[in-house]
């Protein structure tokens, strides 16, 4: 059937909701938001395939391994910047108790244990995992190129109500953190994370240590270093101290960093919600998809994939 969507919000959930609804030629659809890449958080986001805050929620599952999927046959194209890479998940000694229900978001056969003598200084266990990773700078332009191809409309457009987008049967609110106004939902609230740039360095795999914290991602554009998990701040900037010290700490476990120039820095603020929201708001032509904190990337055509559901529920 025909329908006239509008969709709130141009990140990877708008814009993964905007790539499978327009899959169906007969629907016509506009995006509205006041940036598009790159001046969106989700070009920010290393973006890496791997389930982040979200491993006590049990919907996540299907969808992270319905986008894990999703990114899999994209990778066969050069063109979306997408390739399979292997991540490290690093155990330090000093963690006392492992938490290890981010196996369980793992399709089968994609998870090993490392080799002890493969382990670092200070771990005492570490898996490794090949995921998807997503070149943002490629993928996203790539996204919107495809759109133009569907003719998807994209308008540059704050949205502070949803009374001003009337006359569309179905809007589809991937507005991220600003649904805390639009929505009025003060349960969404801003997690910042900064990074470090470094010259790029693509033969080093995707490292991860939540506990250190620590973060290495070697894109084609840069080698990113992260990170940081700063609940409730809105300062969308970087600290020069706190930049200092992320380096350091990836010095420490790859000498071989000291050797790279650092080309920059950035700070991105991740939409928190204690559980992702994605439904049906009951009386309304509402359809809410956002909350998904720092698994934008991991979550997104899974839980577009509900979204696409949803839509073919309302009459």
């Amino acid at each position: 059937m025909n329908k006239t969507i509008a969709i709130v919000g141009a990140g990877i959930s708008g814009l993964s909701c905007a790539y499978l609804l327009s899959e169906n030629k007969d629907h016509n659809i506009k995006v509205f938001a006041k940036d598009f890449s790159p001046n969106i958080t989700s070009n920010k986001a290393a973006a890496f395939w791997f389930p982040y805050h979200v491993r006590n929620d049990k919907r996540a599952i299907q969808w992270s391994k319905s986008s894990y999927a999703f990114y899999k046959q994209l990778m066969t194209d050069d063109a979306t910047g997408i390739s399979m890479k292997k991540l490290v998940k690093a155990i330090p000694e000093k963690l006392l108790e492992e938490d290890n229900s981010w196996i369980d978001f793992i399709p089968e056969g994609e998870c090993t244990t490392l080799p002890t003598e493969e382990l670092k200084p200070g771990i005492k266990k570490a898996y490794a995992v090949t995921v998807p990773l997503i070149e943002t700078q490629i993928f996203l332009p790539y996204l919107q190129h495809i759109f133009e191809q569907r003719n998807v409309v994209i308008e540059k457009k704050h949205i502070s109500s949803f009374d001003e987008i009337p006359g569309f049967d179905i809007i589809i609110n991937c507005s991220g953190l600003g649904a805390r106004d639009l929505c009025h939902d003060t349960s969404v609230i801003p997690v910042r994370g900064q990074v470090a740039l470094l010259e790029p360095q693509t033969s080093l795999p995707i490292y991860l240590d939540n506990d250190t914290p620590l973060y290495i991602v070697p894109r084609k554009d840069a080698t990113i270093v992260g990170g940081t998990y700063e609940a409730d701040v809105y300062e969308e900037a970087t600290e020069p101290e706190t930049i200092a010290r992320i380096l350091q700490t990836a010095y420490a476990f790859f000498p071989e960093l000291k050797q790279k120039k650092i080309i920059g820095n950035w700070a991105g603020l991740r939409p928190f919600r204690p559980r992702v929201r994605v439904e049906h708001e009951a009386g309304t032509n509402i359809i809410h998809n956002y909350g998904h904190a720092g698994s934008g990337f991991t979550l997104s055509f899974g839980c577009a994939k509900e979204v696409l559901h949803l839509v073919e529920q309302i009459n």
